[in-house]
């Protein structure tokens, strides 16, 4: 596996972008990447729970188009949304005519159904932020990472 630096990224970004390639096909690439890898971890995703929590801007659309393909090929996919999404946002309404459940963090304020959702996961998917956060994590972000790193703990 290669790894970047955030520094490397916005760099390849950027290129991308000069050879005319659009936010939309960026995320639907990195999207079905990270669906294909997560088969490819658990062999199969038919009947798998899968919990993809989202966050705002391109990471949370790629977590988005994941969960759309892995519900496509057989998975019980949940989708999280740590914040609101843009009321035009395609890669949301397109999850939504597939039944996929999709639960608003501003309306789950305890955390208990995240907390259900994650109990019966066996594949978390984290896309909530990606290499432009330079700050410290807090509120719902902050609860619902620090409760999936427990969990991973608990559940190795």
């Amino acid at each position: 596996m290669k790894v970047v630096t955030a520094e490397q990224m916005r760099y390849i970004d950027r290129s991308a972008a000069g050879i005319g390639l659009t936010t939309d096909t960026l995320m639907e690439n990195a999207g079905r990447a990270v669906a294909e890898e997560t088969r490819k971890l658990v062999s199969s995703v038919i009947g798998k729970h899968v919990l993809v929590i989202v966050g705002p801007g391109n990471n949370g659309g790629d977590g988005l188009v994941a969960g759309r393909y892995l519900a496509d090929w057989g998975a019980e996919v949940s989708l999280y949304l740590c914040s609101q999404r843009s009321a035009d946002d395609k890669n949301l309404k397109s999850a939504q005519e597939r039944g996929i459940l999709t639960v608003q963090a501003d309306k789950d304020r305890d955390l208990a159904h995240f907390e259900k959702l994650l109990s019966s996961a066996e594949v978390v998917i984290d896309a909530v932020f990606g290499t432009g956060r330079s700050r410290a994590l807090e509120g719902v972000f902050q609860e619902v990472l620090i409760r999936v790193v427990t969990a991973k703990q608990r559940n190795p």
